[in-house]
């Protein structure tokens, strides 16, 4: 997340520090599931801060998740991946992400990618987010107050390396979760703390 240079205009946030907007951002994550399926779910709360630097490379992101707040659309299972068989959200209740380089490559003259390490289940690994910033605008609700970038990131984590359960074998083979997980981010961050308006609504952080 850092200035890029194109014919002479600027593209992405300027140097500060930005804060992770959680009700206009989408944490989604894909599994193979029961062997055969797809299940996607998502994680709704969340912080995030992030400080541009006057040397784009030099940026940092941290980023906090509540495990608990783990979404497929389902409760029941839901609270089964939430439990010791898979996330142990009691002993485990952060995921966090936190950035350790940039490096402005990719295709397109807006792609980058972030290098950092991730945290699940107590266990921290490396890994590579291919980023492309999308575009900006002001807040709609106080556009003369608060401005947005808005970013697209993808990845892949297998579920092994964290130490996560995959709830056991099944009858007709292969595990009841799949070991490689998707994880597609769609983002927005903005020059003011979001705390304030989201206390304001009722929305949990």
């Amino acid at each position: 997340m850092s200035p890029v240079q194109e014919d002479g205009a600027v593209f992405g946030p300027g140097p500060g520090t930005w804060h992770l907007d959680p009700l206009h951002s989408s944490l989604i994550f894909v599994a193979r599931y029961l062997r055969f399926g797809r299940v996607q779910g998502t994680f709704g709360r969340a912080k995030g801060l992030i400080n541009i630097a006057e040397e784009p490379a030099q940026s940092k992101v941290d980023v906090a998740i509540l495990a608990e707040s783990l979404n497929t659309g389902v409760e029941a299972r839901d609270q089964h991946l939430r439990s010791s068989d898979f996330l142990d959200v009691e002993r485990h209740p952060e995921l966090r992400f936190a950035s350790t380089g940039i490096e402005q490559k990719g295709r397109g003259p807006h792609a980058f990618v972030m290098h950092g390490d991730l945290t699940i289940h107590g266990t921290t690994r490396p890994i590579t987010l291919n980023c492309q910033w999308a575009g900006e605008a002001p807040d709609y609700i106080k556009p003369d107050e608060i401005y947005g970038h808005f970013f697209a990131a993808t990845t892949q984590i297998q579920l092994s390396d964290f130490g996560v359960g995959d709830g056991g074998p099944l009858p007709w083979g292969g595990r009841m979760v799949g070991d490689t997980v998707d994880i597609v981010l769609e983002v927005r961050i903005q020059d003011q703390d979001p705390a304030p308006f989201l206390a304001e609504i009722g929305h949990e952080q």
